[in-house]
């Protein structure tokens, strides 16, 4: 009962507008979600201490999330053809339903106005002409040639579509028309096309970057593993404690809703390391093997936030470790019972400046500015010996302060 209901609670209102069914335009906030399919309803806020109004395609004409994405209502034909390739029709199928719809709004211009419309079975691309009444769908269906043939075709009606537009409005360069031939059925190329027919350039949004800082604890241990005496019985490796700096850059996938989070960290890790041993033996009683660790760190990572709202978000994440180390007071002691004595050997053992690690972490944010968060990484070996290794396993805690987007 608590995932439901911890999910239902979530909630991400941004700024934006309505326009009812009598034209009025309410200014106010909406609930903005990673739509995979275009909405019927959205909730609406006329504050953020209002209470939220749902709000359906059968009584609002537009709806736009300011900066971010804008819908019309529209009644249109939308193609039923599938596009998986175990569903579709032997020679093309030129079914159609009638229905009043959102369509998302990609571009706007003098001449056109291109939409978007996507349902369980696919998304359409929609044209509307600067005279027009009703957006047309831009026409692309994939079928079989015959129940003989095993030959796929890929309609591209809407390629003829744009060419005659680009023919009545006497817009595009000889080099657009050459690409209109080539011109595939996504955002991306319907976009540009569509500002050559518009005579207009599209412009690059934004990335959603932010900046972090912090400190923390870092808590580590060396485990050795294999043919050396500090991998036996009765071994103590001593826990290291040290502070950590952490400083690094978010890039956020959609900035308005901040769920999905590609992250480059970079930290300073620090740790005094020894292992010890009671031998029982009396030419070898006791060993002692100690170094000090400096690490600059370096991780690529994913985020997200599987919690998300304004006030609080809890996150998970993980990535790959790029550490380089230097090392220093690396000594092996050895205490001879016989002759009551300590026998030390500088840099016994040969440590590697680069390692890779697997970290994970979790987390909070507090207010979209403060994060609190725990992590683990995998022991990872420093050495590269056939018979033996150091392995180093971390734990750490820290808070950062996130600057910029969010």
């Amino acid at each position: 009962m608590g995932i439901p209901a911890l999910s239902s609670a979530q909630s991400n209102f941004q700024k934006g507008y309505i326009i009812n069914n009598t034209r009025d335009t309410l200014k106010g906030y909406i609930d903005y979600k990673e739509w995979s399919l275009n909405p019927s309803s959205i909730n609406f806020k006329t504050d953020l201490d209002a209470g939220i109004q749902e709000v359906t395609v059968k009584n609002l004409l537009a709806y736009s999330i300011d900066g971010f994405e804008s819908f019309q209502k529209h009644e249109v034909d939308i193609s039923m053809s599938k596009v998986e390739l175990n569903q579709v029709s032997v020679g093309p199928d030129t079914s159609k339903k009638r229905d009043i719809v959102f369509l998302k709004v990609l571009q706007t211009g003098k001449n056109v106005t291109l939409f978007s419309y996507t349902d369980g079975i696919k998304q359409r691309f929609y044209l509307l002409e600067k005279d027009g009444l009703v957006p047309y769908e831009l026409s692309s269906q994939l079928y079989m040639k015959s129940d003989t043939e095993n030959i796929l075709i890929r309609g591209t009606g809407y390629i003829r579509q744009l060419s005659s537009v680009m023919t009545k409005l006497n817009v595009g360069t000889d080099d657009n028309r050459r690409r209109l031939r080539y011109l595939s059925y996504n955002e991306k190329d319907l976009m540009n096309i569509v500002a050559a027919i518009n005579e207009q350039q599209l412009v690059k949004a934004k990335p959603g970057l932010r900046f972090f800082a912090g400190a923390g604890l870092n808590i580590s241990k060396a485990v050795y593993k294999g043919d050396i005496i500090f991998a036996g019985k009765g071994a103590v490796s001593k826990t290291s404690y040290s502070p950590m700096i952490t400083i690094g850059v978010d890039l956020l996938a959609n900035p308005a809703i901040g769920k999905l989070i590609y992250r480059l960290e970079s930290a300073l890790l620090m740790s005094k390391n020894e292992v010890s041993i009671n031998t029982n033996q009396n030419g070898n009683a006791i060993a002692k093997h100690a170094f000090d660790q400096v690490t600059i760190n370096f991780t690529p990572q994913v985020i997200y936030n599987f919690y998300n709202t304004n006030r609080l978000k809890i996150f998970a994440g993980g990535g790959l470790g790029l550490n380089f180390s230097t090392y220093s007071n690396n000594k092996r002691t050895a205490y001879d019972s016989y002759r009551n004595e300590n026998t030390v050997t500088d840099n016994a053992v040969e440590m590697e400046k680069f390692n890779f690690s697997l970290p994970f972490t979790a987390g909070v944010v507090i207010h979209k500015r403060v994060e609190i968060s725990a992590g683990y990484a995998f022991s990872s070996s420093i050495t590269n010996y056939a018979g033996y290794s150091i392995n180093i396993q971390r734990y750490r805690m820290g808070v950062n302060y996130l600057f910029g987007k969010h």
